[in-house]
């Protein structure tokens, strides 16, 4: 066996390499379709009809019929006050009237008292006041003026001695920032 049998497939290795090219290369598409040349249109076209007889406006139809006919007969809503801010006393009766639907005694059972709400709606008065002033107290403050001096060292310059008392400050701990 030579260097050259080993390098080159045999020829079928190279017929079923064809053959496997061939059969899963993609088929040739065409370059020319004649559908948006804007021919004549051909008998097979079809054009759909639009009218108010389709299944939706009929069921709507039917729909707005039945509720027109119906509304007259539903229950009507009780005539007692079931509001904790329009009277207080009838709202906290509300619990025990069994003509009242089960949801809206529920709702009553839940509901705290008018003078809950109230006290709740001060107090979120009061922190709203106060957040508005923190905010406003925030937002007028200003950093404080920073004094850079073109000489920092000038500190270190001056003598130590010979300075009356009294006519400068003491500026022991003080450190110099570059």
């Amino acid at each position: 066996m030579s260097f050259r049998s080993i390098a080159r497939p045999t020829s079928s290795i190279r017929k079923s390499v064809a053959i496997r090219a061939i059969s899963t290369s993609s088929p040739a598409k065409a370059s020319h379709d004649d559908s948006h040349h804007g021919h004549a249109e051909g008998p097979d076209d079809a054009y759909t009809t639009e009218s108010f007889f389709t299944p939706f406006w009929r069921n709507t139809l039917i729909l707005t019929t039945l509720t027109v006919l119906i509304y007259p007969y539903l229950p009507s809503p009780s005539s007692s006050t079931t509001s904790p801010s329009l009277d207080p006393e009838t709202f906290s009766q509300s619990t025990k009237d069994k003509s009242l639907p089960y949801i809206t005694r529920l709702l009553t059972q839940i509901t705290p008292e008018a003078k809950v709400w109230t006290e709740r709606n001060d107090k979120h008065l009061e922190l709203t006041k106060e957040a508005a002033e923190t905010k406003l107290l925030f937002q007028e403050a200003e950093r404080p003026r920073v004094w850079r001096m073109r000489y920092p060292s000038a500190f270190e310059q001056a003598s130590p001695h010979s300075i009356p008392v009294g006519s400068q400050t003491d500026l022991s701990d003080l450190k110099v920032q570059l």
